[in-house]
């Protein structure tokens, strides 16, 4: 089952989250939605890919996003048992809610989840 767990941090500088998303045992293709509960920018996305077929990671600024239906702002491919990580200087706007999924095919409105093992999927907002 899929897992998603938030953490906030605060300093002078900055307030971040980490947005953490195990998708390891029984993968899905679920979205997960609106995982920081407010308008933001993301400054990076670690994607490590367990499995033994290539993943897509998925970000989306959408309110109420459906999978199949809504496509994604931003997407990541990464290839069998590899780790990408892609930072965005000064990051990355989103308005709506930061919505995060993944899937095994690279079509827009991919549903299938990843492969056995899946993948763990972390990013850093604001």
């Amino acid at each position: 089952m899929a897992e998603i767990k938030v953490s906030g941090f605060s300093s002078a500088a900055l307030d971040y989250k980490i947005v953490y998303f195990d998708n390891q045992t029984n993968p899905t293709a679920a979205i997960q939605e609106n995982v920081t509960g407010s308008p933001g920018r993301w400054f990076s996305i670690t994607i490590d890919n367990k499995s033994g077929d290539k993943v897509y990671a998925r970000l989306a600024d959408a309110s109420a996003p459906t999978l199949a239906t809504t496509p994604s702002d931003w997407t990541f491919w990464v290839k069998a048992n590899t780790v990408y990580k892609f930072e965005v200087p000064g990051g990355a706007p989103f308005s709506e809610g930061l919505n995060l999924w993944t899937t095994l095919n690279e079509a827009p409105l991919d549903n299938n989840p990843p492969a056995a093992n899946g993948c763990t999927v972390t990013v850093v907002c604001s």
